[in-house]
């Protein structure tokens, strides 16, 4: 398979599997392609940021900015199928009642919600909600816009830092991430998650160095907690990065 060809396949799998487009009545690739999507989390955040951005622009021109915030989660989570705050929840509902790593990620892959998992998102919620909330209108949709790809960025190199927790056969979705892709995936990530950047200096920067150090106490904190990372901790990463750096913005603007 030429190098575009499997570039192209990639770009399917990858707005298959963390959206909710109908890409796969277009087309169905193979199942090796859904083993690289989080590496191209990034380019989803170019679509997620600016679409979740636009509805908050746009409801805030008719209520107060709260309210467009709390309509532009809703749609974010719409849009995505809410797949990333199903994690979070399960990490939360995990983290929170296991006591051995088998404990652990036995209740993490449990389907009933469990009241750690309910706290902890509610708690989300309110964060998210309340600190953009509490922003002027354009800043806080240019802190969506930046920090929705810059966390997907940084969240995408979780597979990179740490080995899958389960077996193969015991993924959700039946698919492993690649533990070491092309060099040129991370570049793509890289590009694409940090380009947003330049669009809000300095304050990307800050979007950037709060999240990546939340990034780091996660590793720190699945590795210890699981020795490695699964699925959900993907998507769970993603979040709080996202809604830490909400807090940095909220401090500095």
């Amino acid at each position: 398979m030429s190098s575009a060809k499997r570039f192209y396949y990639d770009i399917i799998a990858t707005f298959t599997a963390l959206t909710r487009l109908p890409i796969w009545e277009v087309k169905q690739v193979p199942k090796e392609h859904y083993e690289r999507v989080v590496y191209y989390w990034p380019i989803v955040g170019w679509l997620t940021g600016p679409l979740t951005a636009g509805v908050l622009l746009g409801m805030g021109q008719f209520t107060p900015v709260v309210i467009a915030v709390a309509f532009a989660f809703a749609f974010r989570i719409l849009l995505t199928g809410g797949m990333h705050e199903d994690g979070l929840m399960d990490l939360f509902d995990g983290f929170g009642g296991g006591h051995t790593k088998e404990r652990t990620l036995e209740i993490m892959k449990d389907s009933h919600t469990g009241a750690f998992a309910v706290i902890g998102f509610v708690c989300y919620a309110i964060l998210w909600v309340g600190l953009l909330g509490y922003m002027p209108l354009k800043t806080a949709a240019m802190t969506v816009l930046i920090a929705d790809p810059v966390s997907k960025f940084v969240g995408s190199n979780l597979p990179r830092l740490l080995t899958y927790a389960r077996t193969e056969a015991q993924a959700k979705m039946g698919v492993v991430y690649e533990r070491h892709p092309h060099i040129g995936l991370f570049f793509i990530a890289a590009i694409f998650g940090l380009l947003p950047i330049a669009l809000w200096h300095p304050m990307g920067w800050w979007v950037l160095l709060f999240s990546a150090v939340t990034f780091f106490v996660l590793v720190w904190m699945m590795k210890r907690k699981i020795g490695g990372y699964t699925g959900d901790c993907c998507g769970a990463t993603f979040l709080i990065c996202e809604v830490i750096s909400f807090l940095a913005i909220w401090v500095m603007a």
